[in-house]
């Protein structure tokens, strides 16, 4: 076995403790494996924290033990590990007493890629002004790399930004109206704002890739009488839209 095919045979028995040890130490291997273990579920620590505090420590390392042990890193990068948390969260049986618990952690997981966005440089609402207006409904609008948007039927903004104080305060109405939210890192900080549910839709539709046609469609479906052009002009304001193209 050359060297390439040890390191490839470690690693995968590393993450699969089902597979034979083959020519592999199986002591040694156990300790790569705790290693890696606890080293997976750090980083879910690190990028979830809410979810940790919300379920307590025991409950939430046995959660990462679950979803570690179907969910093998695919990458050297750790800030990579941990994007289908919130659906496997949704799915775990013994979650279910906690039904917003799965929001709250696609909300984390969208925090996190945001403070580790790319840099790039945003549009200016001038920039609408190169297309000819008969043909605005075919524009694309680009987000910033940073950018997200959710809807939730829980209050998952509310729950997040309760835990960005400290002490923690939880005093969430868990049966209040259903939240969107906007994510965006602002001066190295990321920020999360509660927003009506047609910009969210519009913001979820545009980094879906659609036309500025569609994307209104969407926002109306999510909200009537949305104000389109209230809606573009914040955008802009708050700078972010990277780009428009046909």
């Amino acid at each position: 076995m050359n060297w390439s095919d040890w390191q490839a045979e470690l690693l995968e028995q590393i993450a699969d403790p089902a597979r034979a040890a083959a020519a592999l130490d199986p002591a040694g291997l156990a300790v790569y494996r705790n290693n890696y273990r606890v080293g997976l579920i750090d980083t879910l620590a690190f990028i979830y924290p809410v979810c940790r505090q919300l379920v307590g420590e025991d409950f939430f390392t046995g959660l990462a033990r679950v979803f570690i042990g179907g969910h093998p890193s695919q990458s050297g990068n750790l800030h990579l590990y941990g994007a289908g948390f919130g659906d496997f969260v949704a799915g775990f049986e013994h979650a279910r007493e906690l039904p917003y618990l799965a929001d709250v952690a696609r909300l984390e997981w969208r925090v996190h890629r945001a403070y580790y966005a790319a840099d790039a440089a945003p549009a200016d609402s001038a920039a609408l002004a190169a297309f000819p207006q008969a043909r605005w409904g075919e524009l694309r609008l680009r987000p910033l790399p940073d950018v997200a948007a959710l809807l939730s039927p829980w209050p998952a903004a509310s729950i997040w930004l309760a835990h960005q104080r400290q002490p923690v305060e939880l005093n969430v109405d868990l049966h209040r109206q259903p939240e969107a939210m906007l994510v965006r890192r602002l001066q190295g900080r990321v920020e999360v704002d509660i927003v009506g549910a047609g910009l969210a839709a519009l913001l979820r539709a545009f980094l879906d890739g659609a036309t500025l046609e569609a994307a209104v469609e969407q926002a109306l479906a999510a909200e009537a009488g949305f104000d389109l052009q209230a809606g573009l002009l914040r955008l802009f304001q708050q700078r972010l839209i990277q780009n428009i193209k046909l």
